[in-house]
């Protein structure tokens, strides 16, 4: 790829940030790629120029604005926690990584349109604190619709199958509402991926979403994004 058309993706880029009102973006790119920017550029780009001028504007746009959405799940998760300024560059350098490795997956042409048929049921009674995570799907064309009950999601889940379920563990006053949808669901034949998300994950926590056959248990925005999209679309070379 030339250096002019380098130039022109990152000038976009730089549109795009500008164009969102979200401070996040513009924190996530200096923060967690720094000199890793171009080679995520390049990454996409060796996909996105696949599918000719118009699809690269489009591909590019979604997939950097899911990767800033991933970036700001991620800060505002680590805001939470102490630690050394040592630590926290470790962090975000290896953060940054794992976020490029994430997005040059899905900047496949084949998978990106996949994800556009593909719905998840998200249920937590605490929605607004995922709104970044939940963002980096539906950019890429993923149908989230969202619950905050485990008996409003059964309902949704039998009137509409879904393609995935994103749970939380603990819903008042069931301190296990994570584990009790996802044995009502395999009692009422539901058999979809199902991945449980939460602030605290314990190590019971992953034996018991294990031994009732979850898709995963993460507190990690970019582990439940690699997750998820493993399980919408399955595992490819």
């Amino acid at each position: 790829m030339n250096s002019e058309k380098i130039t022109e993706l990152f000038n976009g880029m730089i549109s795009l940030i500008e164009a969102v009102i979200w401070p996040a973006f513009a924190v996530f790119f200096v923060v967690y790629f720094g000199d890793s920017l171009k080679k995520l550029i390049n990454t996409i780009s060796q996909f996105t120029l696949k599918a000719g001028p118009s699809g690269v504007e489009a591909s590019l746009t979604r997939q950097l604005e899911s990767a800033a959405m991933l970036g700001a799940a991620s800060g505002q998760k680590k805001s939470s926690q102490e630690s050394s300024n040592n630590g926290e560059n470790a962090d975000a350098n290896q953060e940054s990584r794992k976020i490029i490795q994430a997005i040059e997956r899905v900047s496949d042409p084949k998978i990106s349109e996949e994800l556009l048929t593909k719905k998840v049921l998200w249920v937590d009674d605490c929605l607004e604190e995922n709104t970044y995570e939940q963002k980096a799907l539906e950019v890429l064309g993923v149908q989230c619709s969202f619950s905050r009950n485990t008996e409003d999601a059964i309902a949704k889940i039998k009137a509409s199958p879904y393609h995935a379920v994103i749970s939380d563990i603990e819903r008042p006053p069931d301190d296990r509402a994570g584990y009790t949808l996802l044995e009502e669901m395999r009692r009422s034949g539901y058999y979809m991926p199902y991945i449980l998300y939460d602030r605290t994950i314990l190590p019971e926590h992953q034996r018991e979403a294990k031994r009732l056959g979850a898709n995963g248990c993460t507190t990690q925005p970019t582990e439940l994004f690699e997750t998820i999209i493993s399980a919408l679309v399955g595992d490819r070379n």
